[in-house]
């Protein structure tokens, strides 16, 4: 399994959760991004291709 934006985007199972807004994925994500100081590797790599933190929804992208 590759560790990569698009594993954050589409495939992660807390990040995908916590953008729906389910509430236990928010505090695990916001737990994991305060241990890593900005989320794990793909988490990273996805903001580096969207310019959007893994916490936050790609704009103008429809879920």
């Amino acid at each position: 399994m590759k560790l990569d934006a698009e594993f954050c985007e589409k495939r992660c199972p807390i990040c995908t959760r916590a953008r729906e807004g389910k509430p236990i994925a928010v505090f695990l994500q916001k737990i994991e991004m305060f241990l890593t100081g900005g989320g794990c590797p793909a988490g990273k790599d996805r903001q580096k291709k969207y310019g959007v933190k893994p916490n936050e929804k790609i704009p103008g992208k429809k879920s």
